[in-house]
Parts: structure tokens; C-alpha cells; sequence
């Protein structure tokens, strides 16, 4: 769900909000809804990692806990989730 808003930002910035709406409907169907667990999760995560000055946000910290939660891997470029279980980097 957190990659299909940042994706609907992404095309209603550069093609408007007809191409937007077009993606969104075209992959709503597939997003996985974020749970009051994966809230929970995720902000435990960012208070945790925080102490060690490393500062997630709130849309990594959720998505990781949503990532976990259903098996899928976490695709990030953020190295502040390197050593972290089920973590791919892309660019």
C-alpha cells in the first residue's frame, strides 16, 4: 500500500491526475492493507533504531513491519536497514 501511494504521488506529479488514477486502479487490487500490528511494529522499530541515531521513517519503518509480517522481502536503498533480516537493496 506505502509503494502504491508513493507511486500515485509520483505519476500525479508528472502526468497528472488522470494517469494517476489510472495507475492506482490498475494496482489497488494487489496492495496489502497495513494493519494496527504493522502500526505498532513499525513505530517500535523506528523508537528502537532512533537510540542508535539511526532515524527511519515512518513509511520504511511500517512498510518493514508489513514486509515481515506477510514474508515478502524489504526492497530499500536506505542503508540504515543493512544487518536487517528479510532486507534486499535496490537503486
Amino acid at each position: 500500500m506505502l509503494n502504491l501511494i508513493e507511486t500515485y504521488y509520483a505519476v500525479l506529479r508528472d502526468n497528472g491526475e488522470r494517469e494517476a488514477e489510472l495507475a492506482y486502479s490498475t494496482f489497488r487490487h494487489r496492495a496489502v492493507e497495513i494493519t494496527d500490528a504493522d502500526v505498532r511494529e513499525g513505530m517500535k522499530l523506528r523508537l528502537r533504531t532512533r537510540a542508535r541515531k539511526v532515524d527511519l521513517s515512518y513509511a520504511d519503518a511500517i512498510g518493514y513491519a508489513m514486509a515481515t509480517r506477510t514474508g515478502a522481502k524489504f526492497l530499500t536503498g536506505d542503508r540504515a536497514f543493512s544487518g536487517m533480516k528479510g532486507v534486499e537493496f535496490v537503486r
